[in-house]
């Protein structure tokens, strides 16, 4: 891949040179002459590598670096920093250093030296790379995966590893809420060669409204909305050379589907409020515990967006079906969690380990790791007995003998409107069905974009 520089510098002849230096030896190079420009071209799009002078005319260089620092660290992305300062200017160069700077150059700056300062700054950004993604990536998979002892869960990490070598195929992971189908995804993209050392960025699609959707997938300009007060790169962008996780896809609306096909059939896209298309190349994950196909009958999703999603499909099985694995995870999770707390790993009782095995986990690998983290936090002893274990946690169903929804009278002693009955109904529902609308909608004997609307109406 190209890497592109950002130079930042106030000094026209020196940029034009250097600029048309760089791009001689193959780097894409954007450049800025204020810091009030810089932040307006880093805002516009990602770069690998960000060369600043010390002296800008509307601020001080060391200054602008720490915040683009702090914006990079904060989205996660990989980016190098060079400080270019007055020859000899020790003290200013070991403040850019503490500032963020992962190296610097003193002025007349010799091309050369400024290629091999470059080279390195990069090797550098991608070995953090590689260890941050190494660190962030192999507890998770060892813990869903690397311990499994299941026949079932080792077919669909062999087919992970399959398909993993297909670095542009879109992958649909299905399962039960907290089977761990984001901790799956993870692994496609760890041991995808080509795409493991680039960014992995996720959107919870069922977390936010169709327009908010819209505005992180594609970022927007300045202006397009109310609230829009910079410019923002999209998940889209921020994932270049990456991967795209798409969670909870079924609950994205119609209208956002056909925009994301577009982009998934050509790559390129628009910010909100934007004119220009920008191309991206990004490998799509998606996961649902819905079922696709039926939301495609019943009217809810696009069959062209599914047959684009769902290329090649796997299905995490739930835990109560890989009983093999329940022992070894739990084990993983004590410890891991014990490490975290600073204490000696307890160990199960037997009696704890039958506790685990007799009780069948609605809530899969997700319930499991918080019944032993709440565990392990109660618990100063060397062991962990069943009394320490709480299980069965969830919320059942109402008893059937008691009333389950009941009205009361308004302040002024008026019975409740029509409106205000529906909206408590439908807020106690979501409490039963435990916020998962798609389960809320079918108690309620309604579609899910009806509860939807529901939701956003009534402000729940």
């Amino acid at each position: 891949m190209t890497v592109s520089v950002l130079l930042i510098d106030d000094e026209r002849s020196f940029r034009v040179l250097l600029e048309r230096a760089l791009v001689r030896e193959g780097y894409e190079v954007r450049s800025a002459g204020t810091g009030a420009e810089a932040r307006r071209a880093w805002a516009e799009a990602t770069c690998d590598l960000v060369v600043v002078d010390r002296n800008l005319p509307d601020g001080d260089g060391i200054e602008l670096l720490h915040d683009l620092r702090v914006d990079a660290d904060d989205r996660n992305l990989d980016v190098a920093f060079l400080m270019v300062t007055a020859y000899a200017d020790v003290e200013h160069a070991v403040e850019a250093l503490k500032r963020g700077a992962d190296d610097y150059i003193t002025k007349p700056v010799q091309l050369p030296d400024l290629l091999i300062k470059l080279q390195k700054a990069i090797e550098r950004r991608d070995l953090q790379r590689r260890v941050r993604a190494l660190r962030l990536n192999e507890p998770d998979v060892a813990t869903l995966l690397g311990r499994s002892r299941s026949a079932a869960m080792q077919g669909v990490l062999e087919m992970a590893r399959r398909v993993a070598e297909s670095p542009d195929t879109p992958v649909h992971i299905r399962g039960e809420s907290g089977v761990g189908k984001e901790l799956l995804a993870r692994f496609i993209h760890a041991t995808t060669p080509t795409r493991s050392e680039a960014s992995f960025v996720e959107l919870n699609c069922a977390a936010l409204t169709e327009q908010l959707v819209e505005s992180e997938l594609f970022g927007h300009e300045k202006g397009a909305f109310t609230d829009a007060r910079e410019a923002k790169r999209g998940l889209f962008e921020i994932a270049d050379g990456g991967t795209l996780f798409l969670d909870e896809v079924a609950d994205l609306g119609l209208g956002i589907q056909a925009k994301l096909l577009r982009v998934l059939e050509t790559m390129r896209f628009r910010r909100v409020g934007g004119t220009q298309d920008r191309s991206v190349d990004v490998r799509i994950l998606s996961a649902t515990n819905r079922d696709l196909a039926r939301a495609v009958e019943d009217g809810e999703f696009r069959l062209d967006l599914y047959h684009r999603l769902d290329v090649f499909q796997l299905d995490v099985p739930p835990l109560r079906e890989r009983a093999e694995d329940l022992l070894p995870l739990a084990e993983r999770f004590i410890d891991e969690i014990a490490r975290r707390l600073g204490r000696p790993t307890p160990r199960l009782t037997a009696d704890a380990i039958e506790h685990l095995r007799g009780y069948p986990f609605p809530g899969n690998v997700r319930e499991l790791r918080n019944v032993i983290e709440r565990a392990v936090i109660l618990e100063r002893g060397p062991s962990l007995s069943a009394s320490a274990l709480v299980l069965g946690t969830a919320r059942t169903r109402p008893d059937a003998s008691s009333p389950f929804f009941r009205a009361e009278l308004r302040d002024d002693g008026e019975p409740p409107t029509l409106k205000e009955l529906e909206r408590a109904y439908v807020a106690q529902i979501l409490e039963l069905a435990e916020g998962n609308k798609t389960r809320a909608a079918k108690l309620l004997g309604i579609t899910f974009p009806t509860i939807a609307k529901k939701i956003n109406d009534y402000d729940l």
